[in-house]
Formats: C-alpha cells, sequence, structure tokens
C-alpha cells in the first residue's frame, strides 16, 4: 500500500472508527463461535427426533461445519482480492446466516448435515477477513489487541450458546429454536454495511478515490492534511496481478517456512482446541472428578480465553511475539498436563481457566503474528491459508480425543498427546523467529 497511507494509519490514535470496527468484527465472529457448541448441546435431542442415529453419524455431521469451513477460507480468501473485503465478508455472512437458520428446519438429518455445511462454508470466510481488515486499519500500537479482541467473539458465542441450548430445550423442550439466532446478523445488515468499510488496498488499486476519500474522513475529518488522496493512487505502482492464483506467491524462498509453519500452528491449535473442549469433561468424569455442569466448565475456559488475549495482545503490541508466543504457548501447555495430576476440583478450575488463559489465548493471537510477516497486497491469502488448513486440526482434533478414549489411554497419557501439540507450535514459533532473524541479516549484509 502506498507508504503515506501506511504512516496515516499506522501513526494515528485508536478512535472511534476503529472501536466501531472492533464490535462489527466481535459481532460478527461472535456467530461463528456459537456454532459448534450449539450443535453440541442439542445432540442428545436429535437422537430422540432421528431415532436411527448413532454416534459416528453425529460426529460426521458435526465435521462438516469445520470441512465446509476449509473451502469458505480458501475460496473466500482469493475472491476477496477480486470483488473487495467489504461485498465478500457481507456475502460469507449472509451465507452462515442462511445455513446456520435453516438448520431449525431440517426434516431429515441428511439435509441438516448439507446445511451444516453450507453455513461452515460461510463462516469459513469470516475470521481471516475480518483479521485482514483489522490488521489493515487499526493503529500500529493496537493491531495484536483490536484482532485478538474481535476473535474474543468466538468465547462470547460458546458462552451464549450453552446459556441458549440450556433455555430452550428446558423451556421448549426442542432443539430447533436454538438455531434461530443465526437470523440476528441479517436483521443488523443495513448497520454492517454502513460501519464496515472497503479494505483501502482494494480502493487504491481500482483507482476509488471517493471510497479512500470517505473512509479516511471517518478515520480523521482532518485527513487530507496529511495525505493526498489523488497523488496515492496516481503513484501507487504495485504489480499487476492474475485474480487466479495467489497462494502460490506464499511458497517463494522469502516466504515458504513462515508459511508452512503457519499452517502447522493453525493445525496443532485447532486440534488441542477442539479435542479439549469435546473431551474434556468426558476425560474427568473418567478420572473419577464430578465436574457438574458442562456450562460451568465452559465459562471458566472461555472467561480465561478471553482474558488472556486481550492481555497477552496488549503486551505483544508494546513488546512484540518473539519471545511471547513461544513462552505462552509453553506455559499453556504446562497447565493442560498438570490437569492429568488427580487432584482436588477447586485446583482442576484454576488449571481450566489457565488453559484459557495461555494455551486458547495464544492461539487468537496466531493470525496477527503472521500477518505482520507479510506485505499488504499478500496479507488476507496469506492469513486464509491458515485458516483453511487449520481446520484439518479441528476435524482431527474430536476424532484423536476419541481414539484414545476408546482404546483406554490413561488420563496423563490423554493430556500428554493434546499438551504435545502445542509444545510443537511453541517449537514452531521458535523457528519462524529463527527464520525472520536470518532474512533480516541477510538483508543488513546486502546492504
Amino acid at each position: 500500500m502506498n507508504n503515506d497511507i501506511i504512516k496515516f494509519i499506522d501513526s494515528r490514535q485508536f478512535s472511534r472508527f476503529d472501536t466501531s470496527l472492533v464490535i462489527l468484527g466481535v459481532f460478527l465472529i461472535t456467530f461463528t463461535g456459537y456454532a459448534a457448541p450449539a450443535y453440541g448441546s442439542v445432540i442428545p435431542m436429535l437422537f430422540k427426533e432421528w431415532t436411527d442415529l448413532n454416534w459416528d453419524q453425529l460426529g460426521y455431521v458435526g465435521s462438516l461445519s469445520e470441512f465446509g469451513s476449509l473451502f469458505g477460507a480458501l475460496v473466500l480468501s482469493v475472491a476477496s482480492r477480486k470483488f473487495g473485503i467489504k461485498r465478500v465478508l457481507i456475502a460469507a455472512v449472509m451465507i452462515f446466516c442462511a445455513g446456520t437458520f435453516s438448520q431449525a428446519f431440517a426434516p431429515t438429518i441428511k439435509i441438516f448435515a448439507i446445511l451444516r455445511f453450507v453455513a461452515g462454508f460461510g463462516f469459513g470466510g469470516v475470521i481471516p477477513l475480518v483479521i485482514s481488515l483489522l490488521s489493515e486499519y487499526a493503529p500500529k500500537s493496537n493491531k495484536s489487541k483490536s484482532v485478538a479482541t474481535a476473535l474474543c467473539g468466538n468465547q462470547f458465542g460458546a458462552i451464549i450458546a450453552s446459556f441458549v441450548a440450556i433455555y430452550v430445550t428446558t423451556q421448549f423442550g426442542q432443539w430447533r429454536p436454538v438455531f434461530w439466532l443465526g437470523f440476528v446478523p441479517v436483521l443488523l445488515l443495513p448497520y454492517i454495511i454502513k460501519t464496515m468499510p472497503e479494505s483501502a488496498l482494494f480502493m487504491l488499486k481500482n483507482k476509488d478515490a471517493e471510497g479512500l476519500k470517505k473512509v479516511l474522513h471517518r478515520i480523521d475529518a482532518n485527513y487530507s492534511s496529511s495525505v493526498n488522496v489523488e497523488a496515492a493512487i496516481s503513484n501507487f505502482t504495485a504489480e499487476k496481478e492474475s485474480n487466479k492464483v495467489y497462494y502460490r506467491d506464499l511458497f517463494g524462498k522469502k516466504y515458504a517456512l513462515v508459511s508452512i509453519l503457519a499452517c502447522v500452528i493453525a493445525i496443532m491449535g485447532l486440534l488441542f482446541i477442539n479435542g479439549v473442549i469435546v473431551w474434556l469433561p468426558g476425560v474427568m468424569t473418567n478420572a473419577g472428578y464430578a465436574l457438574g455442569s458442562s456450562i460451568a466448565f465452559t465459562i471458566f475456559l472461555c472467561a480465561g480465553t478471553v482474558f488472556g488475549a486481550i492481555y497477552w495482545a496488549s503486551v505483544a503490541d508494546k513488546k512484540g511475539f518473539v519471545v511471547l508466543m513461544p513462552s505462552i504457548y509453553f506455559i499453556g501447555s504446562v497447565c493442560l498436563l498438570l490437569m492429568g495430576v488427580k487432584s482436588t476440583i477447586v485446583v482442576l478450575y484454576v488449571l481450566i481457566t489457565l488453559v484459557g488463559f495461555f494455551l486458547f489465548a495464544a492461539h487468537s493471537l496466531v493470525n496477527a503474528f503472521i500477518a505482520q510477516h507479510y506485505p499488504d497486497d499478500l496479507r488476507t491469502v496469506a492469513i486464509g491459508l491458515p485458516n483453511s488448513l487449520g481446520r484439518i486440526g479441528g476435524l482431527l482434533g474430536p476424532t484423536v480425543g476419541g481414539l484414545l478414549m476408546a482404546n483406554q489411554v490413561s488420563v496423563m497419557g490423554w493430556f500428554m498427546v493434546f499438551a504435545g501439540t502445542g509444545l510443537i507450535a511453541a517449537i514452531s514459533f521458535l523457528l519462524i523467529n529463527l527464520q525472520t532473524r536470518k532474512l533480516v541479516n541477510l538483508k543488513a549484509h546486502q546492504v
């Protein structure tokens, strides 16, 4: 992007514009975080309605949402390069809403499964596009915090889903109204369209001077004293691009190792998140603990994640990611491992909170960490690729946890496996840091 515009956006103070954009990001991502817990909470009632179901089928149906999001993250991230982030993000939200709301009216489990895939395709594009927009517009001093705060929507969605499911299933005795909330973003579509800006980079490429002026005016009414939009557009010398292939640019000599390790980190992250969320209550019950209701576990874990995500993002904005990311992944993995040690309920809840505060919260910073390693024109696909392939981990997590349970692996062994995924991610961060330092040193010698 033109240096004058980068300097203007990065050097300013956090403003009302940024607050509205972060709130919009939290709102949109909350509905992606709502989907999985909402499905998990209605599984017992699905058995009652469709009596020929078995656990294997429901596991497959549950995974279809993650499967759809894998394709959604890939396809919609690329589409945003041609049609703009705003249009594609709004389309992704509408696809997700249609797929989620329609599940409430599915006549058969097959139709229900197809609709979960459709919803997954939609929300697969929401997270990378929201992150790309926040990474582009947030001031440099608040980029990580803005992204991490928006990603807290995942935890808010999980908490809301738990409460809604408990209320709906107990008060109405049926599962279908749980999915009605998928229609809420449609009702607020005018607000979404009005609040969401188009990517400044996209407008530069398309010489949309009026669009740029409107967005810059929203950021600062006195922007013209710092930026000449017409000059910025005329001086913009972006390389000619193909609208068909972009991901190959991530695997050139300069970015290949970072791109591969970013995918490893994303896969490991969703593997331990989905595996732990799905199976932890069952594991601890088998270990002899009376954990109580699953809602208590969800609230402790999500609360720890929200506080951790915001706190560590503030630290990252001030101190950077180099030491922070491998450290909190390592500490979080140790906390997860310690949950395999026989202890009291109080200690268990403390550890659950710490796992959220360190390990789960660390995952919310991954996208901000990745974004800083790529130029502006590659940022969206650079974020979209690991977010897409990370869904492989989301698919594997419940499967791995279930296989460990089925083979009667010890509690300590179970936690060792998932703590190991966090350690793999920590090592990947260290390798990225070494590669980045090597490239910096090489550039310095060339100069």
